[in-house]
């Protein structure tokens, strides 16, 4: 079995490093991405299993770029983090929101069960021999 692979996206350096050095740490495989283009590219070079981003990047949003990354890949998980405690208004292209502010215990639990809502709709895509996988809710 390969491990879990995160695309992780955030322009602030700090929290980008503490949050792959704390993904690693519990065992996934982390590519991190400083901006929206190096993101799409390691998501065109690389098997991503879920996406992480900050909301607000430089010169867009993270819920923009998930619904960017679900046109190429609309099976992806994608978690939007944010400082803010508004939830975006263009919620709808992405799984869940979290706080920045949210320990790390309550981060990687918030992983796991988008991960497991991912493999039960794909165990039950497989299992009715439909190919289109539909976005976990």
């Amino acid at each position: 079995m390969t491990q879990t692979t995160i695309l992780c996206i955030d322009d602030e350096a700090v929290g980008l490093a503490v949050r792959a050095a704390v993904l690693r740490y519990s065992g996934y495989t982390v590519f991190a991405a400083s901006s929206a283009v190096e993101a799409f590219q390691i998501l065109a070079d690389q098997h991503i299993d879920i996406v992480i981003s900050d909301q607000l990047l430089k010169g867009t949003t993270g819920t923009r770029v998930a619904a960017s990354m679900k046109e190429i890949r609309p099976d992806i998980p994608i978690l939007i983090l944010s400082g803010l405690t508004e939830l975006p208004e263009d919620m709808e292209f992405a799984d869940f929101f979290l706080s920045k502010c949210e320990s790390p215990p309550v981060l990687l639990a918030t992983i796991a069960e988008l991960l497991a809502q991912r493999g039960e709709v794909m165990h039950n895509a497989a299992a009715s021999g439909n190919e289109a996988i539909p976005k976990a809710v």
